[in-house]
C-alpha cells in the first residue's frame, strides 16, 4: 500500500524510523527524533508532543513491525 506522506512511507519502510518533533515552534528540546509509546501508541517528543497518525495507519505499522 502507497502511504500519503513521506513520513508514512519511511514509518512503514525503513525499520527503526521515527518522525521529527511536531511542536516546531516550542519545542525545548529543538526538533528532536520522537520515540515510539507503546501505552499511546503514537510517537512522542520529550517536549509533550504527541503524534496524532489515524487508527488504520497505527493497526499497520504496529503489524509490520510487531509493535
Amino acid at each position: 500500500m502507497e502511504e500519503n506522506s513521506i513520513v508514512r512511507e519511511n514509518l512503514m519502510h525503513r525499520d527503526g524510523y521515527s518522525p521529527y518533533c511536531g511542536n516546531m515552534d516550542d519545542c525545548i528540546a529543538g526538533a528532536p527524533r520522537t520515540q515510539w509509546d507503546e501505552n499511546k501508541s503514537q510517537f512522542v517528543c520529550r517536549c509533550g508532543w504527541v503524534s496524532e497518525f489515524p487508527d488504520d495507519f497505527i493497526i499497520r505499522y504496529k503489524k509490520k513491525w510487531n509493535k
